[in-house]
């Protein structure tokens, strides 16, 4: 029987010039740059409004200091190890710090709202141990809550094989968690290939930040 202790929000960014490097096609290096920005700012505020988050920790360089103050989280520096590293070095300190849970938050969900978040801990509390929301296409992990974070091995970052989604799942039913999947379209969608943005473009059309990357995409349309 799990106990309800803390949540930790994690949010995980990588050096703003090595961010979205897929989008290159269609997006030059500035407005990338923007982009992710724009992103984790959104990701931030909508974290910060999750009642019960006890503590935001951000993983990413030194340089955006400036963000996780502004939003009242705590930095972890990192972003050059890879995803998988920074996270495991980040579930340590959160267990080792606060005997928390730990709620990994892609920084890249542009339909993201704070109700879909509750989705995820409200599964949390209802007995779920290990709670995933997987990407659109149900290979990759766009948000993921695990109850006791030091003792997973995560597979953010795998890109072989069957995808971070499946392997998170069939690791903790083999160490007999409970596991609830959450399939969000506010969730799924994150914005890794020119496909994901003319996704965004047609499920947002008149959000601001859809409206000022379609601005600057070279024939996006032709990816779908």
């Amino acid at each position: 029987m799990q106990d309800h202790r803390e949540l930790v929000i994690l949010i995980l960014q990588k050096r703003l010039e090595k961010a979205k490097t897929r989008l290159s096609s269609v997006l030059d290096d500035n407005t990338r740059e923007a982009l992710t920005l724009a992103l984790l700012r959104r990701t931030l505020k909508v974290c910060r409004q999750v009642k019960e988050a006890t503590h935001i920790m951000l993983c990413a360089p030194g340089s955006l200091q400036y963000l996780a103050d502004q939003f009242g989280a705590e930095l972890a520096t990192g972003g050059d190890e890879g995803m998988r590293r920074d996270i495991c070095a980040c579930a340590h300190q959160v267990w080792s710090q606060y005997q928390a849970a730990l709620l990994i938050v892609s920084s890249d969900l542009p339909l993201m709202q704070v109700e879909d978040i509750e989705q995820i801990t409200a599964a949390w509390r209802g007995g779920a141990e290990v709670v995933i929301a997987p990407d659109r296409r149900q290979r990759g992990t766009n948000v993921m809550l695990v109850n006791n974070p030091e003792h997973f091995e995560y597979a953010f970052g795998e890109v072989l094989g069957p995808g971070s989604f499946h392997t998170h799942k069939r690791r903790a039913q083999e160490l007999g968690l409970t596991v609830t999947i959450i399939y969000n379209p506010h969730l799924a969608l994150d914005l890794d290939l020119p496909a994901d943005l003319a996704a965004f473009f047609r499920e947002a059309p008149d959000d601001p930040l859809a409206q000022f990357c379609r601005s600057r995409a070279d024939d996006v349309f032709r990816f779908e």
